[in-house]
Parts: C-alpha cells; structure tokens; sequence
C-alpha cells in the first residue's frame, strides 16, 4: 500500500508555472515631480504597458512588481511596502488583497526596487490598486481607516513614463483621499505575473485511476 501510494505522489505531478511581465515604457530622463500615494493599473491594459500576457488568461498570481526611483530622491523617500486592493472609483480602497513580503528600504537615486508578493492571485485584465503603506505598519490594511492610518507618501515621484496625460482614473494618486490624480506620472514599474501550476492532464487522469484501483482492492479486502 505504502510503494501504492508513493507511486500516486509521483504521477501527481505539476505542470510549470508559465511566468509573465507587463512593464510601463522605459524614458530618458526624470521629468516626474510631485509626492504620491500609490497608482492604479490593469496589468493586461496595453494603453499604457507593454506586456506579453494572453489576453485568455483570466487567474494568475502575482509574484513581484519592480519600481524606478529618480535620480535626486535625496532623502526625501521613506521605507515603504505595497499594498494591493481591487480598484475602486469611490475614493476609498476596494477589496483588499494584500501587501508585499519586503519593503523598499530608504530610497536612493535611479534605483529599481522589486517588492515581492505571496498568495494574491488577480485577474491581469482587471484594474488594481497599488498604495504605498509604512513598511512598520500594524493597522488593519483590510479597513479603509487602516490603510488611511498607514498611508505613505513616497516622498518623491519616481521617472516619468508618458508625455501625455493618463485619462481620469489611470495614473498615480496624490492625497490620503486617493481621489485625485498626479496625470502621467505613472512610474516605471514592472508587475511579473504567473500561472496558477496545475496537473498536467496525462499525470492527473493517471492518478485518478490509481486511486480508483486502490478504492478497489481495499472494498475487495
């Protein structure tokens, strides 16, 4: 039975997690000026990124999003995390999803951050929002009172990606209200995506039948 089961483990096996990005478009120069508290984006919105996800992908997890600081941060930007909820328009934070494993430490000049994330999985073709919260937080961030209470301004705005104006309800938030925009001061930013590891179909059915054989022979018993 033991040698059985063994043998089930190893048919069960996972296929590969297929691993995406989706970035803003690279500048020259650090034009950007302005504090915010975070941006919005649909990862799959190629208006505004340049990606290679499948437009049939509907779940998938996100694993990391990387973020350019300026080159004269001086000391102006804090220890910061990333924070995740569903987009909402209403001027509060929509459902929230969670917060990255690691923070960003003191910004310094031109230099690309990567935050990690565990367990929130998204759908790429949906808008989510991106707040900056106190890396030292202890807030509840699932409130809107908790992620106002944990707020955090990174005190300078990071590259600036577009020469044009991000229309109203794309572009990166400039008060605790979260309910105005910063235009295109979106940052450069790269959010790293991947699919869900499943069984692979011929491992899977196998398994299945193996457990089948087993429930077999124990009735026989």
């Amino acid at each position: 039975m033991k040698k059985t089961l063994i043998a089930i483990m190893a048919l069960a096996g996972l296929a590969a997690a297929e691993t995406y990005t989706a970035s803003t478009p690279a500048k020259s120069g650090t034009g950007a000026q302005g504090n915010y508290y975070g941006f919005t984006l649909a990862p799959n919105n190629d208006t505004y990124l340049t990606n290679t996800i499948p437009d049939n992908i509907s779940v998938m997890t996100l694993e990391s999003i990387t973020l350019l600081s300026r080159s004269n941060v001086g000391d102006k930007c804090p220890d910061v995390k990333v924070a995740v909820y569903a987009y909402t328009a209403d001027s509060t934070t929509g459902t929230y999803l969670g917060v990255s494993t690691n923070s960003t430490g003191t910004a310094a000049d031109n230099t690309t951050y990567t935050l990690n994330f565990s367990g929130i999985t998204i759908n790429p073709n949906d808008r989510y929002q991106f707040l900056y919260v106190q890396a030292n937080t202890t807030e509840d961030l699932t409130t809107f009172a908790g992620y106002q209470e944990a707020a955090m301004s990174w005190g300078t705005s990071v590259t600036n990606s577009f020469s044009t104006n991000i229309p109203d309800g794309w572009g990166t938030y400039k008060s605790n209200g979260i309910n105005s925009w910063e235009g295109q001061y979106i940052p450069v930013t790269t959010v790293t995506l991947s699919t869900p590891a499943v069984p692979e179909p011929t491992t899977a059915t196998l398994s299945l039948l193996a457990l089948a054989g087993l429930a077999a022979r124990r009735r026989r018993k």
